[in-house]
């Protein structure tokens, strides 16, 4: 078929509307794809093993009552469905010895190593938010390095792990603990600042200062290095009672008991001896699992991954003191471009990332200053800035000059404001940052980025970036009223403490929902181009049919064993082969080699250069390859990269051969190939043109 009638016919065939497409004879694969279910389907599993509880008093169906059991995500017309199963454990005397023993040789017992929480002043404050107090107080207890107990439970798990899916281990230590609370243990998830690793020994904003010094954040549950959780109710935590006093109202009708009570305090409660009190027991244990399963692993409250080709995040750092003597240069520890992109390419790793932040004086940007002034104003020497209202301005006023709005792939613009005495207001409470919609905003008080002696870095600002960025991709936080507990993680997207990078949890959500809306879109349009393709009768096109539903089936499988970067190499290549097998349908001829040569010429065997200038003006070069036969033997094959204008591959390792036979092969995406004539260089036919090239010269 002539060039410009392939040409017009795969037009055709590309934008016939789906209701015009032709009728065809189906074969038997395609008849099941064609009656494959629109929706996809996942089946994920969570273990849930106790380490450590009474068989008698654990009723595995009143526990599991509340927790969730599917997630339906829409997409377009289909939807994505995960079913949640679960499967249900005790773990023997045995191995709660050997937890126990990782749990005691890798602990501290002390009089200060904890933090308690005034409640008292905590509600003070919250009544009076100019008049900030000391709320922690350092309690005695035991402190157990939670990444230790992590790393052994992932080495040594109690049961197998689903092979999609998570262990959620639900430990009691009630043991460790005094009557009346006087010693407690609780969990070192080891917070740290990316920045300037610091571990974190203050907490949030309202209370980052002199009078609540080295604060110890105990965790009660750890998770997210691994794709397991650990919940101890046992332990003690102070975090669940600030949250139910800081973002809610008495009389807290909405609460959990286990935002105020251990597992020791439920116990006492009730009479276990009835099966009323063991019925509560074991709804407050399925209260205590429902977040870090309804937050974490199968989080309701993220959007599925952004489907796109690539990423961007440009950021503005300001500093607005340099007139009183803070240098630009000064603040450049606080985030820089291959931090964020790291954690960023952790979090989504199939496309591209470009990250680019620039640290700027406010002063030499009049438009800036103005914005910020317009939206801010000074309170008893204090600088107000109005969040609200700036980040808004920020999204209409400047966003679109940094980044292309119209640009669908995923483009997020970041501000941070770095200024002495400054806070940051918006819904009456005070914040650090603001993130949604592609853009994040920081604020960021000078004296926040530095220990007491305005000299030792502190905190930066990559987690706060990277949780605000995040937000702008469609995730939320792992915390909802009344449900805090999966703030007890390695996320950054809690409000307690901060680590280096994004949980295991967060990654699989981003990779997992990636990978099904790109399945979603390869089989509907692997459905259209079997239309397409029907009364094709070379078997080149049979065969990426075939290669096709392979490639597919074993996507799923890997999938369904978490191999996030496998399934995406097997969809990947299913996409070619649809690519193949549309084309190879309307198109039979080869591509052209026009010229190909060596450099240098005379060739030289220790190492040289094959380039080739290749068209096809239809299907487009898919690939081309240089072989080389050494000694009329080994045959060795070199793929080729595409400069712009000539394929090129570079030889080595040839210096004792005897001879070499080199030809150069192309394919196009129809699945023609074109093979060059081959020449042979022999080491004696090499020397005679190099002596010939130096007597010439």
């Amino acid at each position: 078929m002539p060039r410009p009638a392939l040409a017009l016919v795969l037009s055709c065939l590309i934008l016939l509307p789906f209701g015009q497409l032709p009728t065809f004879s189906e074969t038997e694969a395609e008849r099941q794809i064609a009656l494959a279910p629109a929706d996809i389907v996942r089946d994920w599993t969570i273990h849930i093993v106790t380490v450590g509880y009474r068989h008698d008093l654990i009723n595995w169906p009143t526990l599991l009552a509340g927790l969730p059991t599917q997630r339906d995500i829409p997409f377009g017309s289909q939807t994505i469905i995960y079913n949640i199963g679960y499967q249900l454990s005790f773990a023997n005397d045995s191995y709660l010895e050997d937890v126990r023993g990782i749990v005691m040789s890798n602990s501290v017992n002390g009089s200060e190593t904890g933090t308690g929480l005034d409640e008292s002043n905590l509600l003070y404050q919250k009544e009076n938010p100019d008049e900030p107090q000391c709320i922690f107080r350092p309690r005695a207890g035991r402190c157990i390095d939670a990444y230790i107990v992590e790393d052994w439970l992932i080495a040594n798990p109690a049961v197998t792990p689903p092979a999609l899916g998570y262990v959620l281990y639900m430990l009691n230590f009630s043991d460790l603990d005094t009557p009346g609370h006087g010693i407690e243990h609780w969990y070192d998830a080891h917070p740290v600042d990316t920045d300037s690793g610091q571990k974190q020994d203050w907490f949030r904003l309202e209370w980052d200062n002199a009078q609540n010094p080295n604060v110890t954040l105990e965790y009660a549950g750890f998770g997210g290095r691994g794709n397991i959780y650990v919940l101890d109710p046992s332990a003690d935590q102070w975090y669940l009672r600030w949250a139910r006093i800081w973002w809610s109202d008495p009389p807290y009708e909405n609460e959990y008991e286990h935002c105020t009570m251990d597992l020791e305090d439920k116990v006492q409660s009730v009479d276990l001896s009835t099966s009323a009190g063991r019925a509560s027991l074991n709804t407050y244990l399925g209260n205590y699992l429902y977040d870090p399963i309804a937050y974490l692993m199968m989080p309701g409250q993220h959007a599925p991954a952004a489907y796109v080709n690539s990423g961007l995040l440009r950021v503005l750092v300001f500093c607005m003191d340099v007139a009183d003597g803070i240098p630009v240069e000064s603040l450049t520890w606080i985030t820089n471009d291959a931090v964020q992109r790291a954690h960023l390419k952790e979090l989504l790793p199939f496309i591209p990332w470009q990250t680019e932040i620039d640290y700027l004086d406010i002063n030499d940007f009049p438009v800036w200053k103005t914005l910020f002034s317009t939206y801010s104003q000074v309170i008893d020497g204090k600088v107000i800035a109005d969040g609200g209202p700036m980040f808004d301005a920020i999204y209409e006023q400047m966003r679109w000059q940094y980044v292309d709005p119209s640009d669908p792939d995923v483009n997020v613009f970041g501000v941070v404001f770095v200024k002495k005495n400054m806070e940051m207001q918006v819904y009456g409470r005070t914040y650090t940052g603001l993130g949604g919609g592609g853009q994040t905003v920081v604020w960021k008080s000078w004296e926040r980025y530095y220990r007491p002696d305005n000299v030792t870095p502190k905190s930066g600002v990559s987690s706060t970036q990277l949780h605000e960025t995040m937000h702008a991709m469609g995730l939320g936080h792992t915390w909802d009223y009344y449900h805090y507990v999966a703030d007890f993680s390695y996320s950054p997207l809690g409000y307690f403490g901060s680590h280096n990078g994004t949980s295991r949890f967060d990654q699989n959500w981003v990779q997992s929902t990636y990978l099904d809306q790109m399945e979603l879109d390869l089989r509907n349009y692997f459905r259209y181009c079997l239309n397409q393709c029907a009364s094709s009768t070379r078997p080149e096109t049979a065969l990426a049919e075939t290669k096709t539903i392979v490639s597919l089936d074993e996507a799923v499988a890997l999938y369904d064993r978490m191999d996030w970067q496998g399934c995406f190499r097997k969809l990947s290549a299913a996409h070619d082969w649809i690519r193949r097998m549309l084309y190879s349908s309307v198109d039979d001829e080869a591509p052209v080699v026009r010229h190909w040569g060596t450099v240098p010429e005379p060739l030289n065997f220790s190492a040289f250069l094959v380039w080739a200038q290749v068209d096809d003006d239809f299907a487009g070069v898919e690939n081309v390859t240089v072989h080389a036969l050494v000694n009329g033997i080994s045959e060795h094959v070199f793929e080729c990269a595409f400069d712009g204008g000539n394929w090129t591959a570079t030889l080595l390792g040839f210096e004792d051969s005897v001879s070499l036979e080199v030809w150069v092969d192309a394919w196009d995406w129809g699945m023609n190939r074109a093979e060059t004539p081959r020449v042979t260089y022999t080491r004696e036919t090499m020397e005679d043109s190099l002596r010939g090239a130096i007597l010439l010269g």
